[in-house]
C-alpha cells in the first residue's frame, strides 16, 4: 500500500536485514556446543566481565588470554585483533575490537567515551572428543558483526543499567550451536605449524596471519595466537606463543625478558656500643675498605643511639662550662694551643680549692708570680705582718724564704692572681661556688713616726739602739 505525499508516493518497504540488537529467543542447549564469552564494561559501573562459560574463572588462563588480546584497548580503533587459544581444558575463538563495529547501541559509557571489549566462543574439551570445527580467519573477519553482534546484545543487556558492582556481576553462559556452519575449507597455501616454545614467542609478518591461523586450527597442540597487531611493541609478547604484526618483515623468535634481579638482602640492624664498630678493613687498615671513609659501599651511617647522644651532649656541656668559667676537669685535654715553651708539670692552671685558713673556696691561678697589679693585702687578722694572708694551701710559695744571696735579685712575696668576676655574676656563688674576691679591706691609718726621746723627755717603748747615732759611741 502506498500513500501520496507532497514528495511523491512512498516506496514499498523492502525486506530489511534482521537487526542484530533485537531481542530473540535463546538458542537451545547443545551438548558439545560453544558457550559465549563477553568482556566489556557497563554504562555506569567499571565492571568488565559480562558473560563467562561454566567452569571458566575470571583469574584463570582463559581470562588471561582475553586480557592479553585486548591489551587495554590500545590501537583497536585501527582494526580488530583475533584470538585463538587452546590448552588441555578447551578452545577459545574470538575477537577484541571497538564495540561500535559490532553493535549500534550500548557502545558508549555515561561520559560518551567509546567502549571496547571482547566477544568469543568457548568449547570445553571432552574425553575422546575430536573437537569442533574452528572457523578460518577470513570467515571471522567477514562475519564478525553478524556473529558477535547478537551475542554482545544478548549478554550486555541484563547488566547494562547496573548501578552497583553486585548488580554488574557476570552471567554464566550455556553451550549452544556455533554461528559458523559447514565443513572446514581448504587451508591456505604455506600453512606450516610452528610448535609453541616455552623459551620464546614466534613472531611473523601480518601477511602470514591466515596461514598461521589455519595451521593452529588444524593442530591439537597448545597455542595462544593473536593476529592483527599494528606494532609488536603493543603486545606483551611473552604471554603469547604466536603473534603476527604489521611492522614485522621476517620471522623472529622473541626471547622472554630476563628475570628481574633478586632484591638485596636487608642490612643487619646496627647495635650501639662503646668504641668504634667492628667491621671489615680495607687498604691501609681503614674500616670499610674505602680508604679511610669508614663506610662500606657508600652505605649511610647508622643513627646514633640515645646513650651516644647523651654522652656527646654532656661533653659539649662540659666544654661550654669550661669556656664560660675557665674550669678544666682532670683527665681531659684542653684545647690545642700553638707550640711554645714547655712548663713543668703542675705549674700554673686554674683550680678550685678550699682555703683552710680563710674558710672559703678559692678559684685562681696557682703558683704563678704576679707580673701585674696584685690583689690588696688581706685583713690584719689574716696576716702575720710580713706576708698577706694566704687564701689557699696551694698558693703558698714552696721555695724556701731567706735573704737574697749574691747574684740573686730579691723578689717580693708571691701573690695568687685571681680572675675578675663581672658584677652580674656575683649572685652565682650558690650554684658554682663562692668566688675568691674578698671584701675590700678597711682603710688603715698611716704609721706614726716615733718622736725623739731627747726632745720629748721620755723614751719610746721598745729596745734601745746599741749605739748613739749622734755621737757614734756606745751608750
Amino acid at each position: 500500500m502506498t500513500t501520496n505525499t507532497q514528495y511523491g508516493p512512498e516506496p514499498e518497504p523492502a525486506s530489511a536485514p534482521p537487526d542484530p540488537d533485537a531481542e530473540r529467543a535463546p538458542d537451545p542447549v547443545v551438548p558439545g556446543g560453544w558457550s559465549a564469552l563477553v568482556y566489556g564494561r557497563t554504562f555506569q559501573v567499571d565492571q568488565w566481565w559480562r558473560a563467562l562459560p561454566a567452569g571458566v574463572d575470571r583469574q584463570g588462563p582463559v581470562a588471561d588470554a582475553v586480557r592479553a588480546a585486548v591489551a587495554g584497548g590500545i590501537r583497536l580503533e585501527a582494526g580488530p585483533r583475533f584470538l585463538l587459544h587452546r590448552d588441555l581444558c578447551g578452545v577459545l575463538v574470538g575477537a577484541a575490537c571497538e564495540l561500535g563495529r559490532i553493535s549500534r547501541t550500548m557502545v558508549h559509557d555515561r561520559f560518551g567515551r567509546p567502549l571496547y571489549g571482547f566477544v568469543g566462543w568457548y568449547r570445553a574439551a571432552a574425553p575422546g572428543d575430536a573437537g569442533g570445527r574452528i572457523p578460518e580467519l577470513a570467515e571471522l573477519e567477514r562475519h564478525l558483526a553478524e556473529w558477535a553482534g547478537p551475542v554482545y546484545a544478548e549478554w550486555i543487556t541484563p547488566t547494562w543499567e547496573a548501578v552497583g558492582r553486585a548488580e554488574a556481576e557476570p552471567r554464566t553462559t550455556r553451550p549452544v550451536a556455533a554461528p559458523w556452519q559447514g565443513e572446514a575449507g581448504a587451508a591456505p597455501a604455506g600453512a606450516v605449524w610452528l610448535p609453541a616454545q616455552s623459551a620464546g614467542t614466534h613472531l611473523l609478518p601480518g601477511s602470514d596471519a591466515a596461514a598461521l591461523w589455519s595451521a593452529a586450527a588444524g593442530s591439537r597442540d597448545r597455542c595462544l595466537l593473536a593476529t592483527g597487531w599494528r606494532r609488536r611493541s603493543d603486545a606483551d609478547a611473552h604471554r603469547f606463543t604466536h603473534l603476527t604484526s604489521e611492522d614485522c618483515r621476517a620471522y623472529e623468535l622473541l626471547r622472554p625478558p630476563p628475570p628481574p634481579p633478586p632484591p638485596a638482602p636487608p642490612r643487619p640492624a646496627s647495635v650501639a656500643g662503646p668504641g668504634p664498630a667492628a667491621g671489615p678493613t680495607g687498604p691501609g687498615g681503614k674500616a670499610g675498605g674505602t680508604g679511610g671513609t669508614g663506610r662500606t659501599g657508600g652505605a649511610p651511617e647508622p643513627e646514633p643511639s640515645f646513650g651516644e647522644t647523651f654522652r656527646a651532649g654532656r661533653r659539649v656541656f662540659r666544654r661550654v662550662t669550661r669556656g664560660l668559667f675557665g674550669a678544666e676537669e682532670p683527665g681531659e685535654a684542653g684545647p690545642p694551643t700553638s707550640p711554645g715553651p714547655s712548663e713543668p708539670p703542675g705549674a700554673g692552671g686554674w683550680r678550685y680549692g678550699d682555703d683552710p685558713a680563710a674558710g672559703r673556696r678559692y678559684y685562681g691561678d696557682l703558683d704563678q708570680p704576679s707580673t701585674g697589679p696584685t690583689r690588696p693585702p688581706a685583713r690584719p687578722e689574716q696576716s702575720d705582718g710580713a706576708h698577706p694572708a694566704s687564701t689557699g694551701s696551694a698558693s703558698i710559695d714552696p721555695r724556701p724564704a731567706g735573704p737574697a744571696g749574691p747574684g740573686r735579685r730579691a723578689e717580693g712575696p708571691l701573690y695568687r692572681r685571681t680572675r675578675a668576676v663581672d658584677a652580674q655574676q656575683a649572685d652565682l656563688s650558690g650554684m658554682f661556688g663562692e668566688f675568691d674576691e674578698p671584701e675590700p679591706p678597711p682603710p688603715t691609718a698611716p704609721h706614726a713616726t716615733p718622736s725623739d726621746p731627747r726632745k720629748s723627755g721620755s723614751e719610746a717603748p721598745g729596745p734601745r739602739p746599741a749605739d748613739d747615732s749622734s755621737t757614734g759611741e756606745p751608750s
